[in-house]
């Protein structure tokens, strides 16, 4: 049997546009990014785009590149306030609808002149409720789910304490 109809690919050839030994590693550009590698004699091009992110697969920068090309996720979402806002009086309530990341921490905090309590729901399936707070105190319940970030959340938070007590709550995420 001939070889003639075989070609062999090298090791330095780009199949799809990636170095062979990548071939298999191609993201699908909305939950990764691209990083080029160079190597230690690589070019001033290749240097100059270190550290640089690409939602693209920037190979081959140049021909004969010998730079690595790697896949890495992209940067974790900083937990930061999502929703805010004040309930006053027996069982006012809000209801917020936000993008978080997988954790996110409601912190209620009592504005007075009662002890107050809180019922917090989140995705209208998992309740929690805070402790009876002194005037002035706060109290942090967190949640948790998994998934692909950023994710919706809805969260039901109610007043349960006296008419004329207000709370202040803030969510993170």
């Amino acid at each position: 049997m001939s070889n003639d109809g075989i070609q062999h690919i090298g090791d330095d050839q780009l199949v799809f546009g990636l170095p062979k030994h990548m071939e298999a590693v191609a993201g699908d550009g909305e939950n990764t990014y691209w990083e080029i590698v160079p190597g230690k004699d690589a070019c001033a091009t290749c240097r100059s785009l270190r550290g640089m992110r690409f939602e693209r697969n920037p190979v081959p920068v140049h021909p004969n590149c010998a730079c690595e090309v790697i896949r890495v996720p992209p940067p974790e979402r900083q937990p930061g306030t999502v929703a805010f806002g004040r309930l006053q009086g027996y069982e006012d309530y809000n209801t917020e609808q936000f993008q978080a990341g997988q954790i996110i921490s409601v912190t209620i905090t009592n504005l007075g002149p009662f002890q107050a309590a809180v019922w917090i729901r989140v995705d209208r399936t998992e309740w929690k409720a805070t402790r009876y707070l002194s005037i002035f105190e706060s109290q942090s319940i967190r949640f948790s789910k998994f998934g692909d970030t950023p994710m919706t959340w809805d969260a039901l938070i109610i007043n349960m304490s006296l008419d004329g007590s207000t709370v202040d709550y803030e969510i993170r995420g």
